[in-house]
C-alpha cells in the first residue's frame, strides 16, 4: 500500500496506537490459549504495551506527521514498527504468525471503523482500545501509562480543526479500505459475508452489544457470549447437537494438536530468554483473500493486581531500536 495525497499523516499515532491494541488483544488470547505461564504472560504484555504506549514513542509519531513534508505511514511501516514492538520482550515472532497477525488487526479495525459515521467516533474507538488494554493483567504503572497516553492523544486530537479530525477519521478508514480477508470470527458470529464484505444490520441479539462497544476485546466478548448462550440453552434443551452448533457459530474448538486451526496465528515461542529478531518484509502474507482463524475457546485467567511484571533493560533497549526504525523511516 502507498501513500497518497488523499491520506492525512495525522492519522499515523492513531492508525499504530488501534492496531496495537487489538495485536495485544490477540497476543493475549494466545498466549491464554496455549497455557503459558502466568507470571510469563504478564512480563510479555506488559513489556508490549510499555513500548506501544511510550511517551516518546507516541510524541514522535504526532511530532513526524506534522512537520512540512510529513508522510502518512504504508503498510511496510507499520508492520515493520508493530513487528519490533511485538518482540520487545520475551516472545519469538515469525513471518507467517507475523503476517496472518497482521490480517487480525487490520480487519477487526476496519470492521470497528465500518460501523461509524462521524469523526468522534474515532476517538471513542481509540479510548476504548486502551481501556481494554489497561485490563490486560492492570497495575498501576500501567494505568498511569494508559492514561497518559490518552491525555496525550486527546490533546492532539483537539489541537486538530474540525477539518482535520474529519481528515484524520476518513484516512483511518481509506487506510484499510484495500484489505479484504475473510475472518472466521466475524463470519461465524454472522459480521461478515463469504465475500469479505460487512454486514450493516445483523439479525442476532448480540450484535448491538458488540456494535455499541467497538473497541472492546472481541475475542473475550465473543467467548463470553457463547458461554451465555450455552447457558440460557441447556435448561430449554437436551440435545447436544443444539449447543454444539450455537458453541461453533460463536467460538472455535481447539484441532487434534490442541492449537488453532488451519489459517489461524501460530504459537508464540516465550519460552526464549532472547527475543527473536525481527526481519523487514515488504511482501503481504500469501493467502491475504482465505480465511484467517482464531481459537476463540480459552480459559480466562484471574487478574494478578498484586504482582506487576518485572521490567528489563531489554525493554529500554528495544524502545530505542523502536525509535531508530521510526527515524529511520524519515517521513519529517
Amino acid at each position: 500500500m502507498t501513500s497518497s495525497s488523499a491520506h492525512n499523516p495525522r492519522a499515523n499515532v492513531f492508525i499504530i496506537v488501534n492496531l496495537g491494541c487489538e495485536m495485544l488483544y490477540v497476543i493475549e488470547q494466545r498466549l491464554q490459549a496455549q497455557k503459558i505461564a502466568k507470571e510469563k504472560s504478564i512480563q510479555v504484555l506488559h513489556d508490549i504495551t510499555s513500548v506501544l504506549l511510550e511517551p516518546k514513542f507516541l510524541n514522535s509519531l504526532i511530532v513526524g506527521s506534522t512537520t512540512v513534508g510529513g508522510q502518512c505511514l504504508t503498510e511496510d511501516n507499520c508492520k515493520f514498527m508493530l513487528k519490533d514492538i511485538a518482540t520487545c520482550s520475551l516472545m519469538r515472532l515469525d513471518d507467517v504468525s507475523m503476517g496472518k497477525l497482521w490480517n487480525l488487526m487490520t480487519m477487526i479495525y476496519k470492521w470497528q471503523l465500518f460501523h461509524t459515521k462521524y469523526q468522534y467516533q474515532l476517538m471513542d474507538i481509540t479510548f476504548r482500545h486502551l481501556a481494554g488494554v489497561n485490563l490486560l493483567y492492570p497495575n498501576e504503572k500501567h494505568s498511569q501509562l494508559v492514561d497518559v497516553a490518552k491525555n496525550r492523544l486527546l490533546d492532539f486530537w483537539n489541537s486538530c480543526s474540525d477539518e482535520e479530525q474529519n481528515n484524520i477519521y476518513y484516512t483511518n478508514k481509506l487506510w484499510l479500505e484495500p484489505y479484504h480477508t475473510k475472518i472466521s470470527l466475524l463470519i461465524r458470529l454472522g459480521f461478515q459475508a463469504m465475500d469479505g464484505t460487512f454486514f450493516i444490520d445483523v439479525d442476532q441479539s448480540y450484535f448491538n452489544d458488540f456494535k455499541e462497544t467497538i473497541g472492546d476485546n472481541i475475542y473475550a466478548k465473543s467467548t463470553e457470549i457463547a458461554q451465555l448462550r450455552r447457558q440460557e440453552l441447556a435448561p430449554v434443551s437436551t440435545s447436544a447437537s443444539c449447543v454444539n452448533q450455537l458453541a461453533d457459530m460463536l467460538s472455535y474448538a481447539p484441532t487434534a494438536a490442541g492449537v488453532a486451526g488451519a489459517g489461524a496465528v501460530g504459537d508464540l515461542d516465550v519460552n526464549s530468554p532472547n527475543a527473536g529478531s525481527s526481519t523487514h518484509s515488504g511482501e503481504r502474507p500469501a493467502g491475504g483473500g482465505g480465511f484467517v482463524n482464531l481459537n476463540a475457546t480459552y480459559n480466562r485467567q484471574s487478574l494478578d493486581t498484586t504482582r506487576p511484571a518485572s521490567s528489563s533493560s531489554s525493554v529500554a533497549q528495544r524502545q530505542m531500536q523502536v525509535n531508530d526504525s521510526w527515524n529511520k523511516l524519515n517521513l519529517n
